[in-house]
């Protein structure tokens, strides 16, 4: 244990002492990230494109309809296609009989956004008309509609919960794969520097050694994964909130969910640094061990992705690595999480974590795969 106690202390000394690693992870981490995907996120308001009025194609006659929207502020009527195609994207507006058709490309964020704006304000216009055309007949809306139905959702911000609770056992997987990735110098580096032969020749067991750097990798992983989600909230605060929070929605977790993930996250971590570390072993540079970790990033990517689907997940699913991490963070921030969803993705992990570590062990014991050319 105390030759564990070493070799993890002395990982950390060697990566502290690396001043452009660690400038070079703060940056990225706390500013460069954090204000690439703030950008990314609200690019329309920064860019000025919220502002810009939109552009609105009617293709048929609609006198009363012109008037009213030549009344808002923030859109710009054609009436006939060349003008309207000469800007970048535009809304249709037409009538057949008695309904209107607002014709949108959905995939622009911007121009669905304004398709549904257009298409409150026309039934605002709709229900006003209808309102007066009873007054003048001395009838009511109630009269006509004796009652109403509205379907109330009792879940606070249900719609804020359900998006975040996708959106963040993504962003936690993603960020603990890429952030271990970069640690890779902490499994291959005693090669690449040549003193992994000095390293063996001491007192220390090769399980330690093993352990002590995995342990290593773990840390660097969580803090690196910490800085970057303070520099998520440091941005929010100028107005650069990322995913819900963009939205308006606060993002918040109970001190009950933070009971959870933590030590989700933390299995999790140790999953993913075993095998950085057994990759590591393998490798004869970090060259050769950035190529073995590639397909890593992908896997997890792909099980982070999966995990979002509204598919009935039967219990044993839980115990796949990553899938069962990211379902069980996904059940937490839906409070809907059981004790035995919890326990089986942190078991897995452990379970992964010692045969991983275990294995690297003794590949440390075969100079043939340490020291091969």
């Amino acid at each position: 244990m105390y030759e564990t106690f070493l070799m993890f202390t002395k990982e950390l000394r060697v990566m502290t002492r690396d001043r452009r690693l660690m400038v070079g992870v703060v940056l990225s981490s706390l500013v460069v990230l954090p204000a690439l995907m703030g950008f990314l996120t609200n690019i329309d308001r920064l860019l000025g494109s919220e502002e810009q009025a939109v552009h609105l194609l009617v293709a048929t006659p609609l006198p009363e309809v012109e008037a009213l929207l030549a009344a808002e502020d923030g859109w710009a009527l054609h009436r006939d296609r060349a003008g309207a195609e000469a800007a970048k994207s535009y809304l249709t507006l037409e009538r057949e009989g008695s309904v209107l058709r607002v014709l949108v490309d959905g995939s622009r964020r911007r121009m669905a956004q304004a398709a549904r704006d257009l298409r409150e304000l026309l039934e605002g216009e709709r229900r006003r008309r209808f309102t007066a055309a009873l007054a003048e007949r001395g009838l009511t809306r109630e009269e006509l509609e004796p009652f109403s139905v509205e379907l109330v959702d009792t879940a606070s911000d249900s719609r804020s919960r359900l998006l975040t609770s996708t959106l963040v056992p993504y962003l936690v997987v993603i960020l603990l794969v890429t952030n271990a990735n970069r640690a890779l110098y902490v499994a291959v580096g005693e090669k690449e520097r040549k003193t992994l032969s000095s390293l063996l020749v001491t007192t220390a067991p090769r399980g330690a050694i093993v352990i002590g750097k995995s342990l290593a990798i773990v840390v660097f992983t969580l803090s690196s994964s910490a800085l970057l989600i303070l520099g998520l909230v440091l941005f929010s605060r100028f107005g650069l909130a990322l995913g819900p929070a963009a939205g308006g929605a606060a993002f918040h977790m109970t001190p009950g969910q933070v009971f959870q993930i933590v030590p989700n996250v933390m299995a999790l971590a140790l999953f993913i640094a075993s095998v950085i570390m057994l990759l590591g072993t393998i490798a004869r540079s970090q060259r050769e061990a950035g190529v073995y970790t590639a397909p890593l990033i992908f896997v997890a990517v792909f099980l982070a992705v999966f995990s979002m689907s509204s598919t009935e997940f039967s219990l044993g699913t839980y115990a796949v690595p990553i899938l069962g991490n990211s379902l069980a963070m996904r059940e937490t921030l839906l409070d809907s999480l059981s004790p035995a969803t919890l326990l089986l993705p942190i078991a897995g992990n452990l379970l992964l974590f010692a045969a991983l570590v275990w294995v690297s062990v003794r590949l440390y014991h075969r100079e043939e795969v340490l020291f091969r050319p």
